[in-house]
Order: structure tokens, then C-alpha cells, then sequence
């Protein structure tokens, strides 16, 4: 029987869960309300069947009329906690967008109140669960290619398509956090340090976009680096496109524009360079993360991205910060052990 749940958030990226994930996964969950604080936004309910009579402006008269399983919180990070506390007080999981909150410290309030009410709660990241980075991910941790000496990833984005993003804060907890985790998901270990570089462009004093480059040392001592832009002018890797190639000590795995190939001259018995077959499986992105989490809730392994998970994801976001802040290099794990 599908699980029931409560989409918090039905503007901005909510149109798209509306839309595009919330009718990819009616086989094992379905929506028995929609909360938003703008009217208007609710409208978007109707794409993922949700009748007017079950969308709300206020999330507790959703939750005083509907029986569900757990809430999708699809909103702006600064006010995703007060959300959350609503969670624990009526003993639902969460499932929500990243980043999961807008400080260190609101993370870890988060993390203690998820935890000591016994809840689950999983993080979005999917990016990384994307069918050519998985490809990517698999083919290293199969070890066929030899050992994984070091990951570099690129996104690169015309000029003012982003001129939004315009703080560092907001540039990597909205934009590089997705390829930091890809990163460290294909490293197969946490980030012992960061050290980040990032700087804002202007064209004629007008601000039209970051740039940056963000070095990581993994604790099994796998390095990564990544360039990412939204200051150039072409789109020469964007999202869902981008460059990410995985250096091991047999061969050469890229992933480009949604191909993975391989490459090696190692002379080992497998062509010199190859369009490799992407791997198999039926869900990816959101419809496979959202399968994850329901899967956990049934008793199954905990998601990838859960909470305990993501609190790494969290330190180093905000751990790059500081380092683009400052100049220095930051020691992650340090970082984390002063909040927990």
C-alpha cells in the first residue's frame, strides 16, 4: 500500500515536484494534502492530482485533517525548522530538499531533534543519484579500474542565468553542495579537509555570477577538486551535464553530457577508450531516492543521504565557507566536533 504524506512547498522547486516527481513515484507514495503560505503557488497542487479541498495555507490544519506517513519540505532552508518541529510533534519522517538548514548550528538543532525523537529524516541530494554519475560511482567501487587516486568535477554557467545567487552563503548551499556530495559519494569517504576559493563577478559594476574552485582531502586520502561557475560565457558543462571524471590507477572513467566513457593505456585487456554501457535499473534521481526512503521506513537499510549522513554533507558546506572566508584550509571533522 503506498505511504501518504503531506508536499509542504508547491512554489519554486515545488512546481517541479508537483509536475515532474510526485506523479513518478504514485506506485508507493501519494499526496493527501499540499501546504503553501502563498495561495496562488497551491495552484501547482493540480499537477501532482491534489484537489483543491486538501491545499492549505496553514501546515496545522493539514495536519489536524489528514493521516499521513511523513512530509516533503520543498522550502527555503530558513524556515525549514519550524516545519520540522511540527514533524516531531505529530511523529512524522521527513524527506526534504537541501540544504537541510541555513546555519551550522540550525543543522545540529535539527540532527538532535530528528534523533531524539526517533525519527527518520533523508536529504535530497539528487545529484548524485543521477544515471551517469551512478554509472561513474559503480564502475570505481568495483574496483575492475584499479584504486581511486583522485575525482575532479566541473559545472560551468553562462553568465546572469544566475545572478540571483549572488552571496557566497547562498552559492554553495543552493548550487556546489550537489557536486561536493557527488564527490564524496564517489570517494567513498568523509572530507578531512577543504580549502575554497570563490569570488563574485561584475560586468560594468552590474554582478552577473560566482566562480570557484574547492579543493578536498577524503579521509581515506582520495583527493577531488571542483571548478564551477555561473560567470562565463558559454554553458559548457550545466546542470545535469556536467564534467566528472574519476582518476584510477588502471584507467580514466568520465561522465560528460549524460556518457560515460573510459579510457587507459595500461595496456589491460579493454579497448584504449570506450563508450561505457550506463548502468542498469529503473529509478534514478528523485524517484530513486524517494524509493530509498520509503524502503527505510519499511524497516529496510537507511538512505544514503539520511540525516546522520548528511550532517557531513553539512559540515563541509559550511566548513568551505569559512575557508573561502578566511583562506585557510579547514579540517572538516574538526569542524563538525565543535557543533555536535
Amino acid at each position: 500500500m503506498p505511504k501518504r504524506f503531506i508536499q509542504v512547498g508547491t512554489g519554486g522547486f515545488g512546481r517541479y515536484w508537483c509536475r515532474r516527481i510526485i506523479p513518478s513515484i504514485a506506485d508507493v507514495a501519494v499526496p493527501v494534502a499540499a501546504v503553501d503560505v502563498n495561495a496562488e503557488a497551491l495552484q501547482n497542487a493540480e499537477f501532482a492530482g491534489i484537489p483543491e479541498e486538501c491545499r492549505y495555507t496553514d501546515i496545522r490544519e493539514a495536519l489536524k485533517k489528514h493521516k499521513a506517513d511523513f512530509i516533503v519540505l520543498v522550502i527555503p532552508p530558513q524556515f525549514r525548522e519550524a516545519y520540522i518541529d511540527l514533524a516531531v510533534e505529530y511523529g512524522l519522517d521527513v524527506i526534504c530538499e537541501k540544504p537541510l538548514g541555513a546555519s551550522m548550528e540550525a543543522c545540529v538543532r535539527i540532527y538532535n531533534k530528528i534523533k531524539n525523537a526517533g525519527l527518520k529524516l533523508a536529504v535530497t541530494m539528487s545529484h548524485r543519484f543521477e544515471h551517469e554519475k551512478q554509472t561513474v560511482e559503480q564502475l570505481v567501487k568495483s574496483g575492475m579500474y584499479g584504486k581511486l587516486n583522485y575525482v575532479v568535477s566541473r559545472l560551468n554557467i553562462v553568465r546572469g542565468l544566475y545572478a540571483n545567487i549572488n552571496t557566497v552563503e547562498r552559492y554553495v548551499t543552493d548550487c556546489l553542495v550537489h557536486n561536493l556530495d557527488t564527490m564524496r559519494g564517489m570517494a567513498g569517504a568523509d572530507v578531512k579537509t577543504v580549502y575554497a576559493d570563490y569570488w563574485p563577478h561584475t560586468d560594468n559594476g552590474e554582478y552577473i555570477g560566482w566562480s570557484g574552485l574547492t579543493m578536498l582531502e577524503m579521509t581515506n586520502g582520495v583527493r577531488a577538486s571542483l571548478e564551477e561557475s555561473f560567470a562565463n560565457g558559454s554553458t559548457l558543462d550545466g546542470w545535469s551535464n556536467e564534467y566528472l571524471r574519476a582518476e584510477c590507477t588502471d584507467g580514466t572513467i568520465i561522465a560528460s553530457h549524460k556518457k560515460v566513457t573510459l579510457r587507459s593505456d595500461c595496456g589491460l585487456p579493454y579497448p584504449q577508450e570506450a563508450e561505457m554501457p550506463l548502468a542498469k535499473g529503473d529509478y534514478w534521481d528523485h524517484a530513486l531516492i524517494i524509493r530509498s526512503f520509503i524502503r527505510w521506513l519499511d524497516g529496510g537499510d537507511a538512505l544514503v543521504t539520511c540525516i546522520d549522513d548528511n550532517m557531513q554533507c553539512a559540515a563541509l558546506m559550511f566548513a568551505a565557507i569559512e575557508s573561502a572566508k578566511t583562506g585557510k584550509k579547514i579540517d572538516v571533522q574538526e569542524y563538525l566536533r565543535k557543533y555536535l
